[in-house]
């Protein structure tokens, strides 16, 4: 199984980022997390659109889900068929009213099978948002303080994916991890890598670093776009 970070810049697409997607590859079958502002551009060095099986939709804002319209647009000319979404119950009302576009269901806490891929799904606090666990190898915070929903899905994953989106000196933040937060949580589920993403353009990102690896527990990483690595 293979990641490969396409955008992880968070709130608002940065200068050397899109907004939050996160290809997942295993046997040929090719799983989106989230497609936020700016990410289907990059997206096409990675994978062709209409080679998309499936989306996992954390939540509806546009920095997670924006280009799932531009997706389809480069779908279309190959008469691509529609690509299932799991998400939010307050999806945007265009992928709910276009079913030869797009065939969405709606997310559920619990195990979920999706292609070869076996997930499980947890509502975390951030509205109604959905962080995700790909089997043993990965968790995806999405956006969300710390919850118990979070610690619970975390446990002894691999690798972490958690968001940054500020310092401990800003917080408690609501609806949002600190790069502490993030750290604290790697070591609480006893990851083997944390991998900070979700990063504002306005932030200095090795300051980030610097706090979530003094608590991890664990090599601490920056996602990047075109980060490739496998589970």
């Amino acid at each position: 199984m293979q990641l490969t970070v396409v955008g992880c810049a968070g709130s608002a697409p940065g200068p050397e980022s899109a907004g939050s997607c996160y290809l997942i590859e295993t046997d040929r079958y090719r799983l989106l997390l989230d497609l936020g502002a700016g990410a289907s551009g990059p997206l096409q060095r990675y994978v062709s659109p209409s080679a998309v099986d499936a989306v996992i939709l954390s939540h509806s804002h546009s920095d997670h889900s924006a280009d799932l319209t531009q997706l389809w647009r480069l779908r279309e000319v190959t008469q691509a068929p529609a690509l299932p979404v799991i998400g939010p119950s307050d999806m945007p009302e265009v992928l709910r009213t276009n079913p030869d576009c797009w065939t969405t269901s709606v997310a559920e806490p619990g195990q979920l099978e999706v292609g070869p891929i076996t997930a499980r799904l947890a509502r975390v606090k951030h509205g109604e948002c959905w962080a995700t666990r790909i089997g043993d190898a990965l968790c995806y915070t999405a956006d969300s303080e710390p919850c118990a929903a979070l610690d619970e899905l975390a446990r002894s994953c691999r690798v972490l994916l958690a968001e940054a989106s500020g310092f401990d000196a800003d917080g408690p933040m609501t609806g949002h991890l600190t790069a502490g937060d993030a750290g604290r949580l790697a070591a609480r589920s006893g990851a083997r890598l944390l991998v900070l993403t979700h990063l504002r353009p306005w932030h200095n990102h090795r300051d980030l670093l610097m706090e979530a690896a003094e608590v991890a527990g664990c090599p601490t990483i920056l996602a990047q776009q075109g980060l490739s690595m496998a589970l």
